[in-house]
């Protein structure tokens, strides 16, 4: 699919309302030499007002604008015309940055920027309809990535694990008194219960830390395995619960089976399943579309994960904290040797791809024996990409 469906009708909606004052630059005027004798003024859009600045690139060029690049430090540009002067859109290593060449006072020509930016960001509404619209038919045939998350995730797990192995030392507390009449008081407070409770609090964010790293893990990896996107939903998988992405993944049979049982008794016992492996709704998605047209990967929402609130009273010792820990040092070395391609790819912390581009690379990459540097490749052409060395 080279094109959205409603394509035509958002351009004629964008023409009559947000872009009305924004033209595309004549062949003639394109070499035009006057414009070389005005001053070029530039701003740069903040992050917060275009955080997927390839959707004003797609809004430009939905009016007939057409896009440039890449270039030197530079991922594309898009010339264009605002009530008659000339401007540019520029994705640029230090920002989106807008270009206005105009003879009026840099004053009046900055009043004129802000307007050109808050006109592109109104321009969304429309752009983020077709995009909504077309997301069934994406997803269904893979054209998405997932963002990998692995080391945060990571980091959070090992955070409160480490506390929950060594808490920090309280001393006892000894107070005495005496009230007015002659009655004395005392109070104690053991620094080793509080000690105890505080390393049971961590245990349990570490539970649901790690739990939440294994789903993430597990969704990256579904790359990786047998995944057909038109027979299975990618947001289903992500919003189904972690015993079902487990099964789905390494299944649940034999040392699967008995690793799956182990870990789902800690989860009954001291978490409460409430996390889907970051994945989340809203504007918090990690979940990109391939959208065509926008040459660039778009983050939508889910609605459909469930959630609920993390509860613990019981107490556990230092025996239940090893244990826990324990199993999942035990787990962590069972997927690196069951999913070892998968392991690789997600420690290298690439976004995961599922469209059919990459499922077929993937599989030469494994016949004939070239996945490590299918890895290398990637990860070179994403340091390029970061850096707009083209």
């Amino acid at each position: 699919m080279e094109s959205l469906n409603g394509e035509t009708k958002a351009a004629e909606r964008l023409k009559r309302a947000a872009l009305r004052d924004f033209g595309v630059v004549a062949a003639e005027d394109r070499d035009d030499p006057r414009w070389d004798d005005f001053p070029s003024y530039r701003i740069t859009i903040n992050p917060n007002d275009a955080p997927v600045p390839d959707l004003y690139k797609y809004a430009l060029k939905l009016i007939g604008c057409a896009a440039h690049g890449p270039g030197e430090k530079v991922a594309w540009w898009v010339n264009f015309t605002y009530r008659g002067e000339r401007c540019s859109l520029a994705m640029q290593k230090f920002g989106l940055r807008l270009y206005l060449r105009t003879e009026r006072p840099e004053n009046e020509a900055l009043t004129t920027q802000k307007q050109i930016a808050k006109q592109l960001r109104s321009s969304m509404r429309t752009v983020e309809k077709l995009i909504v619209d077309a997301a069934p038919d994406l997803l269904g045939k893979g054209n998405a990535t997932v963002r990998n998350q692995h080391t945060s995730l990571r980091r959070a797990y090992e955070y409160f694990r480490e506390r929950a192995e060594q808490p920090s030392h309280i001393e006892d507390e000894n107070e005495s008194g005496e009230h007015p009449g002659g009655v004395t008081w005392r109070t104690f407070k053991s620094g080793k219960v509080r000690m105890q409770l505080n390393s049971f609090h961590d245990m349990i964010a570490a539970i649901s830390a790690y739990v939440s790293l294994l789903e993430h893990d597990l969704v990256l990896a579904l790359a990786f395995s047998d995944f057909d996107p038109s027979k299975e939903d990618l947001t289903e998988i992500i919003g189904s619960r972690w015993g079902e992405k487990w099964g789905r993944i390494l299944g649940k049979e034999d040392e699967a089976g008995r690793y799956w049982q182990r870990l789902f008794d800690v989860v009954e016992r001291w978490r409460n399943p409430y996390s889907h492996g970051g994945f989340e709704k809203g504007h918090g998605a990690t979940i990109f579309l391939h959208t065509p047209g926008v040459n660039a990967a778009v983050p939508i929402g889910l609605t459909r994960v469930r959630e609920s609130p993390l509860f613990s009273f019981m107490p556990a010792g230092e025996s239940d904290i090893a244990e826990v820990f324990g199993l999942f040092d035990e787990i962590d070395e069972y997927i690196k040797r069951e999913i070892p391609e998968a392991v690789e790819w997600i420690d290298s912390g690439l976004h995961v791809r599922y469209d059919e581009d990459f499922r077929v690379e993937l599989a030469e990459a494994r016949r004939t024996g070239r996945f490590e540097h299918m890895v290398e490749a990637h990860g070179y052409a994403y340091d390029n990409f970061v850096n707009m060395d083209f």
